[in-house]
């Protein structure tokens, strides 16, 4: 009688255990950079909200900043004493600040009515200068880095609609 019990082979499941943890670990590094990149992600997504909300913060401060600025450049020209001068120290001095702080005024005068960074609120009519082309500033315009911090208020030429239609017909409204 011959003896046909098989024993198990420790070298056969051996493979297939090592395969098996193969696979787990490539799984587990594919998990670990997902987790890394979408940690990544929000890092700098916070990073960008932060920075949005401190600009913002920011804006908001040099309104009020300007609001004052208002009120003091009406003191410089009420004031005719020597109190004058210190007032306008103080004015360059907070012009200084702002402007080291990304702030700068918005150029009008004299230059074609731009709607997105100023609003005109009254119209004027010199045959001198061109169409809507800005002929007086009220309250000046400043700039936060690349956005309005506060639109300018201006005077704007248009030129009357009789004019433009002579100009047109040769300059003979009688025809």
């Amino acid at each position: 009688m011959t003896d046909t019990t098989t024993f198990p082979n420790p070298d056969t499941g051996k493979g297939a255990k090592e395969e098996a943890e193969k696979e787990s670990g490539v799984e587990l590094t594919q998990t670990l950079q997902r987790v890394q990149a979408d940690f990544e992600n929000y890092r700098k997504r916070t990073q960008n909200e932060f920075t949005h909300h401190y600009a913002r913060g920011k804006a908001a401060a040099f309104k009020e900043i300007l609001s004052f600025m208002d009120t003091l450049d009406a003191a410089v020209t009420q004031v005719k004493d020597a109190h004058r001068a210190d007032l306008e120290r103080l004015r360059a001095q907070l012009l200084q600040l702002l402007s080291q702080n990304g702030v700068r005024s918005i150029s009008t005068k004299g230059k074609p009515f731009d709607p997105f960074t100023s609003e005109c609120i009254q119209q004027g009519n010199d045959p001198a200068q061109g169409d809507d082309v800005v002929l007086e500033e009220f309250l000046p315009g400043y700039m936060f880095n690349d956005d309005v911090l506060r639109p300018a208020k201006v005077k704007v030429n248009k030129i009357a609609d009789i004019h433009t239609h002579q100009e047109t017909k040769g300059g003979n409204h009688h025809e």
